[in-house]
């Protein structure tokens, strides 16, 4: 029976996963991590009995029964890795849309001759340091 309710709790995160990364991936950033957000709240206030009952539930003991490891546990670890991905491809896409812009601005007028003559300066500049150090 305990084998049973692990596979039935691991069914459930890796759906619950596997819907806000594709929702990440193929919506929204944003919506993922409302979606992540209000599910597990929605169940707590539609179903607070069996919500509560499931999120409860002890599948193993660490340090000699010090340490019960609840679903409640692998959804806080489902929740922090989940959020560090989200986060990190909001971050990630917001640099890299920032980085193209300084990028095409910052090269916008300049003829073929002006950027050969800065890459000419910058190969002199680095030459020189390396020569200074030897």
């Amino acid at each position: 029976m305990e084998f049973l309710a692990f596979i039935g709790s691991a069914m459930l995160f890796a759906t619950f996963a596997l819907t806000v990364l594709f929702i990440l991936v193929m919506v929204s950033s944003r919506l993922s991590m409302l979606i992540l957000l209000v599910v597990p709240l929605l169940a707590v206030i539609i179903l607070p009995g069996t919500t509560l009952a499931f999120l409860s539930y002890r599948h193993f003991l660490f340090a000699d029964g010090l340490v019960p490891v609840n679903n409640f546990h692998i959804l806080v670890t489902v929740w922090s890795t989940l959020l560090g991905i989200i986060i990190y491809t909001e971050f990630l896409t917001w640099y890299l849309k920032s980085g193209k812009k300084k990028l095409a601005g910052s090269q916008k007028n300049r003829s073929p001759a002006q950027i050969r003559g800065m890459l000419n300066r910058s190969v002199l500049k680095a030459k020189e340091i390396l020569a200074k150090r030897g």
